[in-house]
This record gives C-alpha cells, sequence and structure tokens, in this order.
C-alpha cells in the first residue's frame, strides 16, 4: 500500500465511524423524543404523579360536620383536586360521599332535604306501618317500652338503632354497590370506627361503604353499636376524630384537615352529671386530636370553623354550619391556592370525580338470614315481589319500613351480592337483643281544675316471634279510670295479609249518670267481660276489613243515687267493620286520613238479651301548610234496639275536642254525633335530635245525642270550642286548654291522650 493509500484509509476510517455514530444517534434520538411526547400526553391521566399528593382529612362532630362542606364548596372553587380522604363520624359521612362521586353542591343539597326527624329516629313512618300498629298508635300514644329477656329486664343499647339513616346511607351510595376496596372509589377513601370491645381503632379500607360510615358515626349511647364482621363498633371519634395519621399512611404528601369537633363547656354550662360526663370524653378526646395536630408541618393546613357551642345534634341547622364552614375557608383562600392545579389538571380531575354508573340490577334471587330472627318467613314473603324485577329503592324501602314498623326488629339490612353472574338481594333481620318479649306502659291524666281528675295507667307485655310468620300474644292490665285485665293472641295467615285474633277481656268503671253540669245525679258502677274472633285482611298498609263473633255479659250496679237498682245482660254479636288510615301521625298529624266505620249485630241466635243493630263511625282528614296545621272530622254512634237494654250498644261524648267543656265521656245515648275544626299551628323546629315540638291551637265543634227512633235533629245539636297549648313528648301528647259549650258549662283541662282517641268506654 502506497503512502498516499495508507493516508487516504486512514482518514476515511473517523468519517466512516461518524456516520456510523449518528446513525445511531439520529433513531435514538427520535425514540427518546417520541417517548417524551407519550410521557407528556399520558401526564394528565395521572395528575396526581406531577405533584405532592394531597390528602383530605374530616374530623367527626355531629351536625357540626355539616362545615365540611363549606370547605369542598371553596376547594372546587379553587380547584384543589384530592387525591384520597379520611373521615371520622360526619366526616365519615360527607368524605364517603364526596369520594363516592358527589360533588359538595349535591352533598348540600341532600342534607338540606334529609327528614332530619325521622331519619334521626327508627321510628317508620306512620303511612309505612300495618294497620295493626296504626291501631296501636291510637290506642297506647308514647309511653315507655322495655325489654324481657330471660325473665329479666333488658335495654337497646343506644337511644336510635339507626335503621333508617342505614336505609337513607344505601340509597346514597347505591352506585358504588360494585366496589369493593375503597381505593377503587373515584377517590380513595378510609374511614374510621372504634371496637367498644377491645378499645381498638378499626380503619374500613374495603367492604360495604354504607355499612362502614354507619360504624364510623355510631355515637355511643345515641347510637346502636354496629356489629361488623364479628366486632362491635362505635363511633371512631373516640380513638381518632382528626385521623390524620391514617391519612399519611395511605402516602399523602400535603394534608388539608378540617376539625369540627365539640369544645370544652365553661363552668356556666356544666349543670348536670349527663354535662359532666360527656365533658370527661371531650377532654379525652381533645389530647388524642391535639397530638394528631401536633405532627402537621408547613405544607399542611388545618382549619377549624368557629362554630362556638353549636349543638352536635343540631341537624336541622345544616346550612348555618356550611355557611360557618365557607366562610373559614374562603378567608384561608390564599393558603388552599397552594393546593390549586391548572384548569386542564382539574379538569381531568373532575372527569374521573363523578358517581360511578350504576342501573338498577335485576333481582335474580332473594336470600334472608335466619340466625338472627325467628321470624325469616314473614321477612321473606314480605319481600317476595320484588323476585324477577329491577331494584325498586322506593318499593323496597317501604316494604322493609313496614316489616321493621312492627317493631320487633334491631336492625333489617339489606345489600346487593352478585352470585355466579347473577344479583339478588341479601336480607339480615335482627331480631331486637333486648326482647321477644316486651313491657309497654303508658300514664294518662286528665283534669277540669273543679275537682274532678282521673289517670289510667295501662301494662301491656307483647311476646313476639311466636311463630316464623309472626305470631304474637299480648296480655294487659289497666288500672284508674278504668280497671281492665285481658288478653290476644295474633296469627297472621296465608300470605300474611290475613290473620285471626283470638281475644278475652274484662273491664270496670265508674259511670256518672248527669253529668253535663260537673255534677252527677247518680253514679253507675259498670263492668264487663267479653271474649271473641276476629278475622282482618288488610290491604297495602292502608285498607282492613274486619269480621268477628264476640260473646259477653255487662252489669251496672248503682254506687250513688236513690234505688239500688242493677242490671245484666248476656250479649252475643256479629260484627263487619272498614278501616282507612294514611295519618302520618297519631299524636298531631300534618297529613292523610282515616276512616273506621262498624255494624254490629246483636242477635239472640248468639246467646245475647239484646237484639240489636249498631253503626258507628269515624273520619278525620288533615291539611297543613308551613307550619299551620287543619284536622275536620266527624263522628257518629246510631243504635237501634229491638229488644233488650246494653250500654255496649251505646255512643258517648265530652272531653276536649268531643263537646269540650263537658267532661270525658259526659254524655252517652243510644245516638251520638260530632262534627269538628280544629286548627294548630307548629312552634319552633320539629327536626332535631332532642326535639319536643309544641302546638297552639283551637277547635270548633258541634255534637248532640238522642235516645229518641232516628238520628239527630237541630234541636240536638250542642255548640262547642276550646283554645288548647299541645307538647308532644315521649310519654304521649300533653294538652292544657279551656273548653266551653253551650248552657254556660265550660272546663279547664289538662290531658295526656290524642284528641283523635275516641271513647275509652264500650
Amino acid at each position: 500500500m502506497s503512502p498516499e493509500s495508507a493516508s487516504s484509509s486512514s482518514a476515511s476510517a473517523p468519517g466512516r465511524a461518524r456516520r456510523r455514530l449518528a446513525g445511531a444517534i439520529v433513531p435514538l434520538a427520535l425514540l427518546v423524543v417520541a417517548f417524551a411526547g407519550d410521557a407528556v400526553a399520558q401526564g394528565g391521566e395521572s395528575g396526581a404523579m406531577e405533584r405532592p399528593r394531597t390528602c383530605l382529612v374530616l374530623g367527626g362532630g355531629g351536625a357540626r360536620g355539616a362545615a365540611h362542606i363549606g370547605l369542598l364548596k371553596v376547594l372546587e372553587r379553587e380547584r384543589v383536586p384530592v387525591d384520597c380522604i379520611v373521615g371520622t363520624s360526619m366526616g365519615a359521612i360527607v368524605g364517603g360521599m364526596y369520594a363516592a362521586g358527589y360533588g359538595a353542591d349535591e352533598i348540600e343539597t341532600i342534607l338540606q332535604h334529609v327528614d332530619w326527624a325521622s331519619v334521626l329516629h327508627d321510628r317508620t313512618p306512620r303511612a309505612q306501618r300495618t294497620m295493626r300498629r296504626k291501631r296501636d298508635d291510637l290506642r297506647r300514644l308514647g309511653g315507655m317500652q322495655l325489654g324481657l329477656r330471660n325473665g329479666k329486664i333488658a335495654f337497646p343499647r343506644g337511644m336510635i338503632q339507626g335503621q333508617r339513616l342505614e336505609l337513607l346511607l344505601r340509597r346514597l351510595l347505591l352506585p358504588t354497590w360494585r366496589i369493593e376496596h375503597f381505593d377503587d372509589l373515584p377517590i380513595p377513601f378510609r374511614a374510621i370506627a372504634a371496637d367498644i370491645v377491645t378499645g381498638e381503632k378499626v380503619v374500613f379500607d374495603r367492604g360495604d361503604l354504607p355499612m362502614a360510615i354507619r360504624a364510623s358515626m355510631s355515637v355511643p349511647a345515641a347510637f346502636a353499636p354496629v356489629r361488623v364482621d364479628g366486632r362491635l363498633l362505635v363511633d371512631g371519634g373516640i380513638v381518632d376524630n382528626v385521623p390524620i395519621d391514617e391519612a399519611r399512611k395511605l402516602g399523602a404528601e400535603r394534608l388539608i384537615v378540617s376539625r369540627v369537633g365539640s369544645p370544652l363547656l365553661d363552668e356556666a354550662r356544666l349543670n348536670t352529671p349527663l354535662d359532666v360526663s360527656q365533658q370527661a370524653l371531650r377532654v379525652l378526646m381533645k389530647h388524642l386530636v391535639e397530638a394528631q395536630v401536633a405532627s402537621l408541618d408547613d405544607d399542611d393546613l388545618l382549619l377549624t370553623p368557629p362554630l362556638g357551642y353549636f349543638g352536635a345534634q343540631e341537624f336541622n341547622r345544616a346550612s348555618t354550619a356550611i355557611g360557618i364552614g365557607f366562610e373559614a375557608a374562603d378567608k384561608r383562600t390564599l393558603d388552599i391556592r397552594r393546593f390549586s392545579a391548572s384548569p386542564a389538571e382539574y379538569a381531568r380531575f373532575e372527569q374521573h370525580h363523578r358517581l360511578p354508573e350504576s342501573d338498577a340490577p335485576l333481582i335474580a334471587f332473594i336470600d334472608v338470614l335466619r340466625d338472627s330472627t325467628r321470624t325469616g318467613t314473614y321477612i321473606a314473603r314480605t319481600t317476595q315481589s320484588h323476585l324477577g324485577h329491577p331494584l325498586d329503592l322506593d318499593a323496597l324501602d317501604a316494604d322493609l319500613g313496614a316489616a321493621y314498623g312492627e317493631d320487633r326488629y334491631e336492625q333489617l339490612q339489606w345489600q346487593l351480592q352478585t352470585r355466579d353472574g347473577r344479583t339478588g338481594l341479601v336480607i339480615e333481620p335482627q331480631d331486637k337483643r333486648w326482647g321477644p318479649g316486651f313491657l309497654h306502659s303508658t300514664l294518662g291524666l286528665s283534669s277540669d281544675f273543679d275537682g274532678n281528675s282521673a289517670y289510667q295507667l295501662d301494662t301491656e307485655l307483647t311476646l313476639t316471634g311466636l311463630s316464623a310468620m309472626g305470631a304474637e300474644a299480648r296480655l294487659g292490665l289497666g288500672i284508674g279510670r278504668i280497671d281492665r285485665l285481658g288478653g290476644e293472641l295474633h296469627q297472621p295467615v296465608g300470605s300474611g295479609h290475613q290473620a285471626l285474633r283470638w281475644h278475652a277481656g274484662y273491664r270496670a268503671f265508674d259511670l256518672p249518670v248527669d253529668a253535663t253540669a260537673h255534677r252527677s245525679t247518680a253514679e253507675y258502677r259498670y263492668s264487663a267481660w267479653s271474649g271473641g274472633l276476629t278475622w282482618s285482611y288488610a290491604l297495602r298498609n292502608r285498607w282492613e276489613l274486619s269480621a268477628g263473633l264476640a260473646r259477653g255479659r255487662e252489669r251496672a250496679r248503682l254506687l250513688i243515687g236513690d234505688d239500688g237498682e242493677y242490671t245484666r245482660a248476656d250479649l252475643g254479636s256479629f260484627a263487619l267493620g272498614v278501616a282507612y288510615d294514611t295519618l302520618d301521625s297519631a299524636a298531631f298529624p300534618r297529613s292523610g286520613q282515616r276512616l273506621d266505620a262498624s255494624h254490629r249485630l246483636y242477635r239472640e241466635s248468639l246467646g245475647s238479651d239484646l237484639h240489636a243493630g249498631v253503626t258507628r263511625l269515624v273520619w278525620d282528614a288533615v291539611w297543613s301548610w308551613g307550619a299551620h296545621s287543619v284536622l275536620a272530622g266527624i263522628q257518629g254512634s246510631s243504635a237501634h234496639i229491638d229488644k233488650g237494654l246494653a250500654l255496649d250498644a251505646y255512643g258517648f261524648l265530652g272531653g276536649l275536642g268531643r263537646l269540650s267543656g263537658y267532661q270525658d265521656d259526659a254524655i252517652f245515648a243510644k245516638h251520638t254525633g260530632l262534627a269538628r275544626l280544629v286548627y294548630y299551628r307548629h312552634l319552633g323546629h320539629a327536626d332535631s335530635l332532642l326535639s319536643m315540638p309544641v302546638y297552639l291551637g283551637g277547635s270548633l265543634e258541634a255534637g248532640g245525642h238522642s235516645d229518641e227512633s232516628g238520628f239527630l235533629g237541630s234541636k240536638d245539636l250542642i255548640g262547642a270550642g276550646s283554645l288548647f297549648l299541645g307538647i308532644d313528648t315521649r310519654i304521649g301528647p300533653i294538652f292544657l286548654g279551656y273548653g266551653r259549650a253551650e248552657h254556660g258549662i265550660d272546663s279547664l283541662y289538662l290531658k295526656v291522650g290524642s284528641m283523635l282517641s275516641t271513647s275509652r268506654h264500650p
């Protein structure tokens, strides 16, 4: 090789090397650029990867927790995406709903429209209760109930079992029913509860979301504990009311913490043992919360809305708490903007933060768990109509509400489950653990402040769960104005719409005669025993048809008067009846109607000394607007007697709202009639946890009586009216009123009992 060739060869080698290197680098560079472009394009799919992970911590505080919603409204306004949420008690409700996909405005609307007076009490709305329980409402308003278990008095574990609250949560969170792990919610979520047996903290990260939230807010004594996976759980606030530590475990790099717990009371507010015991709990919780708050650093944000002594039970003031929370967050706008995202990034968060799509599933099976109930067959038949149809929440709530209204269940829980590709209902009834026997006592009082007063103490023992269909026995004892002793056996038959009732009883009372002017010319001691069998058919919890046979004997012995008159009559009768009832309350109704009509035939062929036909009618209807209500009603009784004489066939009038001014049941005759208009205005709120509604009202009445053939004429009518103050208490409605009738007959009244109730006599 010549030197020129060698030189040329050595000079061309680096050029070829450079060309090869360039040929390798260019594709590599293009690949890197393309990958980088993909990474930039995909960065929006996980905005949290481009910024510190932000977690929201919502503390407990009962109704005070509505302030969390005000914070959420400001976070949305300032475009703050939330990567995870941890909540306790009310913080679990608000946080769980936000994590499930609800927006702040939606949660606000829901809380403002919830009927807290109903949700915070277990009692099934009266319109959904069975006709049997509606009659019980009218007969034994209010009073006190105790459980009887294994021969001992037993009590519930909380004032509220939470049945209606759980149904509300399940309805609101139904779109999440397929989600098992809470990390798979639109926003990862944790709820905090406490094991009341071991004292351990329980962190819900999976399972049934409504049940997790329900357990987290089971305030001890107020709400009954909830059993989940074999553990008895209560409000997580007693172990971790502001769960900052759990947010850190979720990888939170920045925290937004909302603390709404009740403050310590000053000495002037510590007036009762309950105040002191609640203060002791607040002291313990305060130290736990302060330890958590001390772990916050400069990257975190703590908000403590100035709620003052806003009551934890004042759910009727949720809007006020929301406003306070909004103002507190709004004042920290500059601090909150540190957490803000770009419009594009927040739009991607909003796209992901929405309720999961969920159509009503077809119910392919219904499984009633029977380990904790004696009446599984009754629940199975009550819910059978849902099989093979898409889930209808309204119908299911109504059916379970009617079953719960039988007053023998502690809880009636349900959830959707998928088995072998089919979706079905799993229902778990839990009988009251303080049953199956129940003692119910009511105390009635009346006085006209003119020497005429009376009391009535009635006690009933009800034994439930005597059959899988819900048979029950009842024994009753009454002393006071009416002495009584009786019992009955109620046995549902067929589909459960029909029932047979065997009954027997004795009653006795003093009966003044001509007591229309606060005096009596004579007084009898009336007593009677009776027994019989009644068949009934109920339709849609509104209508009931009945037919029955009865046998008995009555007698009247003169106690005060000129002659020692004595009467006795054997009674045998057959009766047909129809009843309709949609009233929403038996104390102070605001809507609905009731009708109770019957016709009873007394016949010698049934062993009766009396040959007669007696027709009775009661009708009431209520209309309301705002705080005002008007009740219109008529009552009538007409006896057509061909042979014999018996008080059992008579009608009675007298008392507040039933010819006001007269003593209770002072008027009795073969034919009686009454028409009335009653107005009452609700004063104050009835939707807080500890409310006691107060009413102011009055009535106009026209009624009369006659022992002549035919019915009442205008000459028999008496005008009357009243003014009253009424309070709806747990022992029953209490009235303080004044009534006046024609001919100067008037009375002051102090009465425990409803104006809807009819005569306590036959």
